[in-house]
């Protein structure tokens, strides 16, 4: 990965269960993107597509989840990931 890493992006946006949820979705759906109604569909509870949507822009912020706009759905950016901390800073590696 060649793009600089802002690790407080991602701990936030992995801060809350319903982003987890959603980009664990995304990674066992890698390489196909879903849409917000197929992402609507596997949380446990009803979340609105703002709400969703919301979450989706802190997952593609944080450099996490691709899209090509929202008709055409979300994808993860990397099959699997490894994130892990040390006196370095964040890494972030593509499993």
């Amino acid at each position: 990965m060649t793009e600089q890493i802002n690790g407080h992006k991602i701990c936030e946006a992995l801060s809350d269960p319903t982003r987890t949820k959603i980009l664990k979705y995304l990674l066992q759906s890698y390489p196909e993107a879903k849409t917000i109604s197929e992402i609507e569909k596997i949380l446990q509870k009803p979340v609105s597509a703002t709400t969703i949507s919301f979450h989706l822009k802190k997952l593609r912020e944080a450099g996490l989840i691709a899209s090509n706009g929202h008709k055409r759905g979300f994808k993860a950016a990397y099959k699997a990931l490894r994130i892990g901390f040390n006196n370095n800073g964040f890494h972030v590696k593509e499993k």
